[in-house]
């Protein structure tokens, strides 16, 4: 006879314990202790540990969502361009900030994450697998400048890790930005020629 299923035994509250160590890990680090996870959810350690056998098994299946949710947007962005070459282009920079907006701690995580992780780690490996959907949907888009394949790569990384650690950082980013948005000029540079630009308003 099957086991009657207890309260926190649900895919809802799984889904609560995404969320709440997704904050706590964009707000503490991976350091953050699985009981200020448990207790954000209003539940107890010994039932976390019922939804994930480890704190390592909760970061994996973190990031796992996160990046999940990241790839699914740009995908979408991508199918669906609206505009021009830099106007999709931008956007797709735009889907990190923006699943931010929704998703609280999705950037702190995954710099927390990179960072803490041993060499080939999984996190830095699917980012890089995000990088590289940009890079794939830029070229068949077709750049407005004519870039060394791996020069082209490695400035979308820039961009990306940059934002990343740029919206992870939040009201704090402003000591280091200021109060410009420094990602469209980046932009600009590395992807639109001067005719391609949009005149200043």
């Amino acid at each position: 006879m099957a086991r009657p299923k207890r309260q926190n035994d649900t895919p809802e509250t799984r889904a609560q314990i995404l969320q709440a160590a997704r904050i706590e890990f964009a707000e503490q680090g991976i350091a953050a202790p699985l009981e200020a996870i448990a207790a954000r959810c209003g539940i107890k350690r010994p039932s976390l540990l019922h939804h994930f056998s480890s704190k390592q098994a909760l970061i994996a299946a973190v990031t796992d969502d996160i990046l999940r949710m990241t790839r699914e947007r740009l995908l979408s962005t991508i199918s669906s361009p609206d505009g021009d070459y830099a106007t999709t282009m931008q956007k797709i920079f735009g889907v990190l900030r923006e699943l931010e907006r929704e998703e609280q701690g999705v950037a702190g995580v995954l710099v927390h994450a990179m960072m803490a992780e041993d060499k080939g780690g999984p996190v830095t490996s699917k980012m890089a697998e995000f990088i590289d959907i940009i890079y794939a949907s830029s070229v068949m888009a077709g750049s407005q400048k004519t870039q060394n394949p791996e020069e082209f790569r490695a400035a979308i990384a820039h961009l990306v890790i940059g934002e990343a650690t740029r919206v992870a950082l939040g009201s704090r980013a402003k000591a280091l930005w200021g109060n410009g948005d420094g990602l469209t000029p980046l932009f600009s540079s590395y992807f639109l020629d001067d005719n391609t630009r949009k005149p200043d308003k």
